[in-house]
C-alpha cells in the first residue's frame, strides 16, 4: 500500500485524520475496511460487541467523543481481535497495555494512553456513520495507516485512489533518480530565485 501523504494527495475525496489520532507505536502499516463504533466515554461494552460482529480483516473505528482518561482497549481485546482477525484499531480515545500491544504487533492509533479501565453498561451503536474529529468515517470506508497517520478513502473510489498514488510514485521514484544523478529540487520543480 502507498503511504499516507500520498494516498491524501492524489484525491480530494481522500482525508486525514487529526494528528491527535497517532500511531501506538512505530513502524507500523494498518490497511482494511472500517467497523465504525460510537462508544460512551468510559464505557467499552459496544467495542467488545464489535468485536464479536465485525468482520475479519475490517479495522475497528471507535469514537468515545474524544474521552481519553481512560483505557478502554487494552491487552485482552488485542488478543480477542487477533483471534478474530481484525486489521487494527483507530480511535479518539485511550488504550493501555501498549507494551503487549506493541509485542503482539495489534496496529493501534489512539490519542491517547491511559491506565484507567471502563464500566461496561452500554450498547452504543454499531456499523453506523460516526465522526473522528471533523472527519466522518462510513462503514466499509478504507482505513490507511502508516508512521504518519491515518487517512480514510471512500469504498466507492478505492481503486481510482491506488491507481491515482501508483502513478504518482512511479513519478516520484523518476525524481528520484535524477536528484541521485545531481540534479537539483530547484531545476527539477522549475522554482524561481529571489
Amino acid at each position: 500500500m502507498y503511504g499516507t501523504p500520498t494516498l491524501f494527495e492524489v484525491s480530494t475525496e481522500v482525508r486525514a485524520l487529526p494528528q491527535q489520532i497517532a500511531p501506538l507505536y512505530r513502524p507500523i502499516k494498518l490497511f482494511g475496511p472500517s467497523y465504525t463504533v460510537t462508544a460512551e466515554p468510559a464505557d467499552n461494552l459496544s467495542v467488545h460487541l464489535a468485536l464479536a460482529e465485525a468482520p475479519s480483516e475490517s479495522v475497528l473505528v471507535v469514537t468515545i467523543g474524544s474521552e481519553t482518561q481512560h483505557g478502554f482497549w487494552g491487552e485482552v481485546m488485542t488478543e480477542a481481535a487477533l483471534a478474530r482477525g481484525l486489521g487494527g484499531l483507530v480511535t479518539d480515545g485511550a488504550v493501555r497495555d501498549s507494551r503487549a500491544i506493541r509485542e503482539k504487533g495489534f496496529p493501534v492509533f489512539c490519542a491517547a494512553v491511559a491506565i484507567p479501565g471502563t464500566s461496561k453498561k452500554s450498547a452504543g451503536t454499531l456499523n453506523q456513520p460516526i465522526m473522528l474529529g471533523e472527519v466522518e468515517v462510513r462503514p466499509g470506508d478504507y482505513i490507511v495507516g502508516d508512521d504518519d497517520g491515518v487517512v480514510i478513502i471512500p469504498a466507492g473510489v478505492i481503486a481510482a485512489v491506488i491507481g491515482s498514488a501508483r502513478i504518482r510514485a512511479d513519478k516520484e521514484m523518476v525524481f528520484i533518480e535524477k536528484l541521485r544523478r545531481g540534479e537539483s529540487t530547484v531545476d527539477l520543480l522549475k522554482l524561481k530565485g529571489r
